[in-house]
């Protein structure tokens, strides 16, 4: 009997490996949390995240409920997309454990093999799209998606705009604010957004920053953000602020300032958001689970509870958030982000728009 299951472990193991899958991959969910749980609890019940601050993406809900599962502290520093690949490069992905930043740069550290070769459990239910391998091993995936648009305070704001085009009218001179592309990828996104309005291709950055920078040298831009902030916003100070769309419905949602979230009529665009393991991470195993929670039913619930869009198709969103979004004809007109295509102009766009705005 033992040489039969010995035959019988070796022929699974030999066909798992034909497959080229990593053995832990072919493996129960169960079994692996379990594992990584043992595992983490050693590492000092710590997670060191880059880019993943409170504020963004209903991470305050889903770090706490990662402490009430595992016991385990979140320590972030608040960073956007392109510092992130740079501080993650600079450092050899050794500092942090856990980054979310844009996939296209998420992209770029699989390549240089400075992501972790961890695929999580619901691999198969992430779409193709949305996830990859780096040459080494180094693995990618989004974990969610957004849409670009506004919100607007209309205690301070009358004649809400509805078009990228409407944001050059007089009375909203000094009211508007959006991200720096050279530093968050939610400011490449403005200016791909704004490009797809202007000529219908949202890779032709040129003619997106030399619209931005138009709305600046007519006084319109009250501030360029290097980091996601909505202080600004509920202190008066800006009256349109430029986000992503799970961001502004959440703040419509939550501050209560009177306010209407705008995807905009004339075009803009979606992308998924990648969270990825640092390839040396302090905690490796605190990273994989965490990962493993985030993409578990829970964790992608989580983020549908903030009006984060799940990269998940099998998960829904809940009714009670899925009434208080745009409806879905406001996004016919928005343009899902290519990666590849987005990461070869990603440097020159972030150049040009900063010689079109004098920023």
């Amino acid at each position: 009997m033992k040489s039969r299951i010995m035959f019988i472990t070796g022929l699974v193991l030999c066909m798992v490996a034909m497959a080229g899958i990593p053995w832990h991959i072919a493996a129960s969910p169960a079994p692996r949390i379990e594992e990584l749980k043992t595992k983490a609890v050693r590492e000092g019940g710590v997670i060191y995240t880059y880019g993943m601050p409170d504020t963004w993406a209903n991470y305050e809900k889903i770090f706490a409920e990662f402490e009430r599962l595992y016991g385990i502290k979140h320590q972030d520093i608040d960073m956007g997309s392109a510092v992130v690949l740079s501080r993650m490069s600079e450092e050899n992905a050794a500092k942090n454990d856990i980054a979310d930043l844009r996939p296209s740069f998420a992209i770029s550290l699989a390549e240089r093999g400075l992501t972790a070769d961890h695929r999580v459990a619901v691999w198969d239910s992430i779409p193709a799209s949305q996830k990859g391998v780096g040459p080494s091993g180094s693995v990618w995936n989004a974990a969610y998606k957004g849409t670009m648009g506004w919100i607007v305070n209309t205690r301070m704001v009358k004649n809400v705009p509805t078009k990228w085009s409407d944001l050059t009218r007089p009375e909203y001179k000094g009211l508007i604010s959006y991200m720096d592309p050279r530093a968050t990828g939610t400011g490449i996104c403005t200016v791909e957004a704004v490009s797809t309005a202007v000529c219908g291709d949202p890779y032709d950055y040129k003619a997106g920053a030399e619209f931005l920078g138009r709305l600046h040298k007519l006084g319109q831009i009250a501030i360029v953000d290097p980091k996601v902030t909505v202080a600004k916003f509920q202190r008066g100070e800006v009256g349109i602020l430029i986000n992503v769309d799970y961001n502004l419905l959440k703040w419509s949602d939550e501050l209560g300032i009177p306010s209407r979230v705008i995807i905009p009529e004339d075009g803009t665009v979606s992308s998924g958001h990648s969270v990825i393991i640092a390839k040396n991470a302090p905690h490796p195993y605190t990273a994989r689970l965490f990962l493993e929670f985030l993409m578990s039913d829970t964790g992608q619930q989580l983020y549908a509870e903030a009006f984060v869009l799940p990269i998940r198709q099998d998960v829904e969103m809940p009714r009670s958030v899925a009434a208080k979004m745009p409806p879905a004809s406001a996004y016919k007109g928005a343009a899902f982000i290519d990666y590849a295509k987005e990461a070869a102009i990603s440097e020159d766009l972030a150049r040009l728009w900063a010689e079109a705005t004098g920023q």
